[in-house]
């Protein structure tokens, strides 16, 4: 199940890599302007995010609680856990969570993803179902954040990022 979705999730997770390789963890916490998300906050929103896709997927939450508090929908940047998770963590985490999200749609049956989703704040959005959640933090909400690392990048004066290209032989 959701084919599509473990393509378009992969490729973002291998995007994601290259979007932070050259981030050093003495810039996690910096803020460009106000209310732009630093790079920590933005990874650390999809760690927990992680989370939500796998109980989506019927599997069980796999970052601490104070993450959830700290990068959690409606947190503030800056409010990160006493003790700050390194780039490096939670960047695993996002790689790791995502990955057993794919395993699991591997498996998942459809009846499963066909229930009405619990989720209080997409209630009146076109999203009506478990699996189009899932298909959601899956594709489109990775997507819009990666888009705020994209921009953060872009606002500190580095290059722009783009996916690996096949190299082509000249002949």
């Amino acid at each position: 199940m959701l084919e599509n979705e473990c393509v378009l999730n992969q490729f973002m997770v291998d995007y994601l890599q290259m979007l932070v390789s050259d981030i050093d963890e003495s810039e996690m916490d910096n803020q460009p302007c106000e209310g732009f998300n630093p790079p920590r906050w933005t990874l650390g929103h999809l760690a927990v995010y992680t989370d939500y896709a796998l109980r989506a997927a019927g599997a069980r939450f796999q970052c601490p609680k104070d993450w959830h508090r700290s990068f959690a929908r409606g947190s503030v940047a800056g409010n990160a856990p006493s003790e700050k998770p390194s780039k490096e963590e939670l960047v695993a985490k996002i790689v790791s969570g995502f990955e057993a999200v794919r395993e699991r749609c591997q498996s998942i049956e459809s009846a499963k993803l066909d229930v009405p989703h619990t989720v209080p704040f997409l209630a009146t959005s076109p999203l009506k179902t478990a699996g189009h959640v899932l298909a959601h933090l899956m594709t489109t909400h990775f997507a819009s954040h990666l888009g705020q690392l994209s921009a953060w990048r872009r606002i500190c004066g580095r290059l722009p990022v783009e996916p690996t290209k096949p190299s082509i032989d000249a002949e």
